[in-house]
């Protein structure tokens, strides 16, 4: 009769705990708004029973941290999401699925960023449904938008005070300055557009104003046709006579990160951003000598041009870098019939290199980037990665070996690359209204950083196919934007970023760089010039 009853007061306080706990469990979920399921929480009571009482309600709390962290679409819990998150809490150094440490991100699976009226905000748009001729209409569009919607929450734009200064004037749009024929000084933000030959325009989504550049102090900025500019001068007789032009302020990347939350508006198999994750900022540092190498114009069909890269491997082979990106052209000569017959030689002879060196072949990555002529496809961008013929045959060596698109997105650890093959400086100036004084470079990576796009310049100078605008655009800032341009190497940084040109490597007397996440530094490398390429 005792032991009976030792067993009801047992089984009696095991039902108590369960209440007590199953009541906490949906008081706390309740807490944060979200709901959970009778029978999950039961499930869930019954695991938390088995750790000690006093650690209960910081393990509930560490679960429902980490089933918010899985950007919920509603408010109601699945089973996946806790499972998730108690897997996060018995094994919090491990690594998900998604978080990787290592990523190529194409240029067709970019994630596009729009402003959402409605919302106030910037946001990762997944609407691809728009007719394929509206696509054209779009760019220019959604580009300006971005940058006036950049602006606007800027602190030189912000209406701080309650009273007007004397001189001080508001960014307005064209639509007001013709509607209300405005005379005087204006400030206006627009594209630079040129309808006729030397006879240039300022465009916004609301209207056109023609502008005369004639007395115009260009602040020693490398401006465009194609660029949006912030302009005072004054308006009358329906022309805008610009005193100054200059680019819009540039945003610091932790301010423009702040809209998105932990979106992921870089690219790649996870939901949630990985810029912030603790997991991989260890996993980056414990990495102190990891580096990513950049080589462009890699020519396969000059022995010479191998045997220098022979010497780049032999330099790393105690040493096995994360990666390296080699950028095209691969072949010395333009396009021809014979093209495809050598560059498959050239790219066996290469990858023949590159497996003598057994450290290598298993722990580096070899990226391969298309030059704008390189066989495959018109010079377009975003470019396709090489064809599948050769892609295939490489990877069968050499499995570490990654086909991608020109531009492309790597992601290391938290930090965030943006690599394009493009002579882009070089177009910049030929097309620029005014070219600044000196440091070329500096002002080019301010005007794409300022324009959140990698080519702000017209399409019929760089062609882009219009659906994929956005894999170009630069927003969020990255942490590195590597330019492999004909100009000489150059590394500049500006609003946290880092702007790198490697060079060329096989005209550039086999100068490349390096990258270092785990300290954000630039290495500037060059091989001994004892031999030159024939």
């Amino acid at each position: 009769m005792i032991q009976l009853v030792n067993v009801f007061q047992h089984t009696l306080r095991e039902t108590m705990d369960d209440n007590k706990c199953a009541r906490m469990i949906q008081t706390n979920f309740s807490l944060y708004g979200l709901v959970l399921s009778r029978e999950l929480g039961a499930s869930l009571a019954k695991r938390l029973l088995t750790i000690p009482e006093d650690e209960r309600e910081t393990w509930l709390n560490r679960i429902i941290g980490l089933i918010l962290a899985q950007n919920l679409n509603d408010p109601h819990v699945s089973v996946q999401h806790v499972k998730i998150a108690i897997e996060e809490c018995l094994e919090p150094n491990r690594l998900k699925d998604t978080e990787t440490v290592f990523n190529v991100i194409d240029g067709y699976d970019v994630p596009k960023i729009k402003f959402d009226i409605s919302k106030r905000k910037f946001t990762v748009d997944n609407e691809s449904s728009y007719p394929e001729a509206r696509y054209k209409s779009l760019i220019f569009k959604h580009r300006f938008e971005t940058i006036w919607q950049k602006t606007l929450r800027h602190k030189q734009f912000l209406p701080l005070r309650l009273e007007k200064q004397t001189g001080e004037m508001n960014l307005i749009p064209i639509e007001y300055l013709l509607s209300e024929q405005r005379t005087g000084k204006v400030q206006v933000m627009g594209l630079i557009t040129q309808f006729r030959e030397d006879e240039y325009y300022l465009e916004d989504t609301s209207g056109t104003v023609r502008i005369d550049l004639s007395n115009t102090d260009f602040q020693d900025t490398f401006i465009m046709e194609g660029c949006i500019v912030i302009v005072d001068g004054v308006y009358k007789d329906d022309v805008l006579r610009v005193e100054t032009m200059d680019f819009p302020p540039i945003e610091s990347s932790e301010s423009l990160r702040s809209d998105f939350g932990d979106a992921n508006t870089f690219g790649g198999p996870s939901n949630v951003s990985l810029k912030m994750s603790e997991k991989l900022q260890v996993y980056e540092q414990s990495n102190q000598d990891g580096m990513i190498v950049f080589i462009a114009e890699l020519w396969l069909d000059v022995p010479n041009v191998l045997q220098k890269f022979k010497m780049v491997l032999e330099g790393y082979v105690d040493y096995p870098p994360i990666a390296f990106v080699l950028c095209g052209h691969f072949l010395s000569s333009p396009t021809n019939a014979s093209s495809a017959r050598v560059l498959t030689s050239g790219f066996k002879n290469l990858t023949d290199l590159i497996a003598r060196y057994a450290n290598l072949k298993e722990s580096s990555r070899f990226v391969f980037v298309p030059g704008p002529h390189d066989l495959g496809s018109p010079k377009i961008f975003p470019k396709p990665a090489l064809p599948k013929c050769i892609a295939q045959r490489v990877t069968e060596t050499l499995p570490t070996a990654i086909f991608t698109t020109n531009p492309c997105r790597i992601q290391y650890c938290t930090k965030e690359i943006v690599v394009l093959r493009e002579d882009m400086l070089t177009k910049m100036c030929r097309n620029a209204l005014r070219l600044p004084k000196e440091q070329h470079f500096k002002h080019f990576a301010k005007a794409i950083i300022s324009q959140s796009h990698l080519t702000p310049v017209p399409l019929q100078v760089v062609p882009v196919y219009w659906k994929y605008d956005h894999a170009l655009r630069i927003y969020p800032t990255p942490d590195l934007i590597v330019i492999a341009d004909s100009f000489e190497t150059y590394t500049t940084s500006c609003s946290d970023c880092y702007v790198i040109n490697p060079g060329m490597f096989s005209k550039n007397n086999f100068s490349f760089q390096a990258y270092v996440p785990a300290n954000n530094q630039i290495q500037d490398c060059q091989l001994p010039n004892d031999t030159s390429v024939s």
